[in-house]
């Protein structure tokens, strides 16, 4: 009977070190940095603008996790004339060693933006280099967001300078 009820309470103090060990080890864990752009996951962000041709597109982005929160995948399409066409694919991740969120900007028309983000003075900053497409200027941009709504005011790289490329506003669909 002693050994069993020594059992027992051998068994008990495993348990509740290795619950207390895990619960200090989940306290110091750092928050999953990502979460920062858990709000644009749900529903599609959707803007409307002129092409300036005369003709209105619209630009549709939507979001969702991948690999239990350690990617974030976004889609972006265009809509023309009712005709929507894929246009970027990015994943964004954490980098453990830079330490920030990066992400790959695939484009539609070849090549990729290589960026970083982050937050900065209460708003979302992105940068991107694009490499591989001439065509696609390297851009950054800060984001002013709230549940339903986001703007993005945008720069790009122009005669090797930043210089206006837009300020893009879109609103949540859900």
């Amino acid at each position: 009977m002693l050994r069993r009820i020594v059992a027992i309470l051998l068994i008990c103090t495993i348990g509740w070190t290795a619950s207390a060990a895990q619960a200090q080890a989940a306290a110091q864990a750092p928050e999953n940095p990502l979460m920062l752009l858990a709000s644009w996951v749900g529903g599609r962000w959707v803007g409307e603008f002129d092409a300036g041709d005369g003709r209105k597109f619209k630009a549709i982005r939507a979001y969702q996790w991948s690999f239990d929160q350690r990617l974030l995948i976004g889609r972006s399409f265009g809509e023309f004339g009712g005709k929507s066409v894929q246009t970027r694919e990015t994943v964004f991740f954490w980098n453990p060693a830079t330490k920030r969120i990066e992400f790959t900007d695939f484009i539609d028309q070849g090549g990729f933006g290589a960026g970083f983000l982050e937050r900065r003075d209460g708003r979302i900053y992105m940068e991107a280099e694009v490499v591989g497409n001439a065509g696609h200027p390297s851009w950054r941009a800060w984001m002013d967001e709230s549940p339903d709504s986001q703007v993005l005011r945008v720069e790009a790289v122009k005669d090797g300078k930043w210089s206006s490329f837009g300020t893009y506003p879109y609103r949540r669909e859900k």
